[in-house]
């Protein structure tokens, strides 16, 4: 018997592509047609382009979510925790931080994993829903691989914190058949199979003959498609399903999604867009391809960017500035407190926005700069002088010996406080740091050694191990005790 799809919305008209991202949670509704599915999809994006509308039930954003920001910026080396915990945001948050602090927290995981499976669990209902319609292939086409690239960046993110970096055969559990909800193998794929899935179902997209609709499609954007598997090479490079030809590959679609743009100089140089118009979404500026402007609360936790709030950066940060990076007067104030997100206000507002960005220029240049270092290939050097050529003021080229370790510092410098950019290189390098205990009577300091477990979120007992026969991650077995 076929499936039923219940929705929690209803078309506000469907006369229109700019229509189908107006869905509003209402009645409900069975997924009957094409229009039905187009529309349901479109109820999702619409959280992207328009913060202000309704949420689509069962789903999220999961950059916005308020908990997974502070959690993975508590989780790296470039907060001062010591400063953090005496603010207003800072006791505000005392329980996440206190649980964080060792690394060791296993409830904020567990909220990620399961948000971010049942994200993917709604973008396996339209594929499947979408393969039961009659629909042309453009029509079909627009649909499909905007919830593809969705999907692959939600896997992607479950692979990079779920599954021990060095570890081949711990990856993660995928199931992409919708009819499968309760029934589907929830055993670990091995990293190799689900880097396999990601850029299989990417490439599938690249080579997609439909252009994307711009009133429509959000992700389905072959820049934004060639940014992401950038990214996913590059990870890959280095862990256990790492491949000799994954830095070619990570070049390849990084010099494909930079292609038209270039990094702006010193004179243009600006961190982030200023946006006069409302917020949501915004794509292809000088600086990257996505930024999302919010007036929500999310950074404030870290950075404090009201006027009466000082959060204030590690000072390992801070030091690793020259004095005449711009960077450095842009991020920071002189006592060292986190100015990076000050200026990103709308003209005329008086609300905090926050900017979320995704798939910046700068990214890509050192995307292609660490993979040809990875390489052993001299142009390493040429791409990471380019890059600092364009931030630090009467530059005369890198004087160094280790210009990988360079290109590393560099990712720190540029993409602080940025979502879990910081983290997620911590995964790659797997390098650990000592920090204040804050009132814990056993021990003054917490320490995360060199290639420590803790660089793995540990598989939640609730969501699965208590369901389902997956194997826990290495160092995190006391869960079950």
């Amino acid at each position: 018997m076929r499936k039923i799809i219940v929705l929690i919305a209803v078309m506000a008209g469907l006369c229109s592509c700019t229509d189908y991202l107006k869905v509003e949670p209402s009645n409900v509704l069975a997924v009957a047609n094409y229009d039905d599915v187009k529309a349901l999809l479109g109820g999702y994006l619409r959280m992207y382009a328009d913060p202000t509308s309704t949420t689509l039930q069962g789903t999220v954003v999961p950059y916005q979510e308020n908990d997974f920001w502070t959690f993975l910026h508590l989780l790296t080396d470039d907060v001062d925790t010591d400063k953090y915990i005496q603010s207003s945001y800072g006791n505000n948050n005392k329980t996440l931080f206190v649980n964080t602090l060792d690394w060791k927290n296993s409830e904020t995981p567990g909220i990620i994993w399961q948000t971010l499976y049942l994200n993917i669990g709604f973008f396996n209902t339209i594929l499947d829903e979408l393969g039961r319609v009659d629909a042309s292939r453009e029509q079909a086409d627009i649909v499909r691989c905007e919830a593809m690239v969705l999907r692959a960046w939600h896997l992607f993110k479950l692979l990079q914190y779920f599954s021990p970096y060095h570890s081949d055969k711990l990856g993660i559990p995928v199931n992409l058949d919708a009819q499968l909800v309760g029934d589907y193998d929830a055993r670990r794929k091995s990293q190799k199979e689900v880097y396999g899935i990601l850029i299989d179902e990417l490439t599938e997209v690249l080579e997609c003959e439909t252009s994307p609709r711009e009133t429509y499609n959000v992700f389905y954007d072959k820049k934004i498609v060639n940014a992401l598997l950038a990214e996913i090479y590059l990870f890959k490079g280095g862990s256990g399903a790492g491949e000799i030809t994954d830095y070619d590959h990570a070049i390849r679609h990084a010099q494909a999604a930079m292609e038209g743009r270039k990094l702006q100089s010193l004179s243009e140089y600006v961190h982030f867009p200023v946006f006069p118009e409302k917020e949501g979404v915004k794509k292809d500026y000088p600086q990257g391809l996505l930024y999302d402007n919010r007036s929500d609360r999310v950074l404030q936790n870290i950075c404090g960017m009201l006027p009466y709030v000082k959060m204030a950066a590690a000072e390992s940060l801070v030091k690793m500035y020259d004095e005449k990076d711009v960077r450095k007067e842009n991020f920071f104030d002189e006592s060292g407190n986190i100015l990076k997100y000050a200026n990103v206000n709308p003209i005329g507002s008086y609300l905090q926005f926050t900017v979320y960005t995704f798939f910046s220029y700068a990214e890509m240049h050192l995307i292609v700069a660490e993979s040809y270092a990875r390489k052993g290939d001299a142009q390493a050097k040429k791409w990471l002088e380019d890059f600092q050529r364009c931030r630090i003021c009467d530059y005369d080229g890198y004087k160094g010996n280790d210009v990988l370790q360079e290109i590393l510092n560099e990712r720190r410098r540029e993409f602080c406080f940025e979502y879990d950019m910081r983290w997620c290189d911590l995964i790659r390098t797997q390098e650990g740091w000592t920090r204040n205990s804050y009132g814990d009577e056993e021990e003054a300091t917490y320490t995360l050694e060199d290639g420590d477990y803790r660089f793995c979120m540990p598989i939640p007992l609730n969501e699965e191990l208590q369901y389902n026969d997956i194997e826990q991650n290495p160092g995190w077995g006391f869960l079950m005790d």
